[in-house]
């Protein structure tokens, strides 16, 4: 797969997405990309790639994530690192 396209998915699927509880992004084999409750399933399981959950469990302890005034923030300060860190993630896993 295309580096832009995973590049795509993580700031536009992951990113802006990022710490909404019980919600995971998924990648599909054809690029495309979507965020979905956890836990669901659809008749196209078999061509995801790449699923990462959104929730703050998940991401409370990553450098782009902070916890300010009783909330979770995404650091925005970040976004570009996150985004290097988590593309190069994604392709050597798929």
């Amino acid at each position: 797969m295309k580096k832009s396209l995973v590049e795509k998915f993580v700031e536009n699927e992951v990113w802006e997405n990022l710490i909404r509880e019980g919600m995971e992004a998924i990648l599909y084999k054809s690029g495309d990309s979507w965020t979905r409750q956890e836990g669901t399933k659809g008749v196209d399981e078999d061509e995801i790639i790449y699923r990462v959950s959104l929730s703050s469990d998940y991401w409370g302890d990553s450098y782009a994530v902070d916890y300010k005034d009783e909330e979770w923030i995404k650091d925005e300060s970040m976004k570009e690192d996150f985004i290097h860190d988590m593309t190069e993630e994604i392709l050597k896993s798929i």
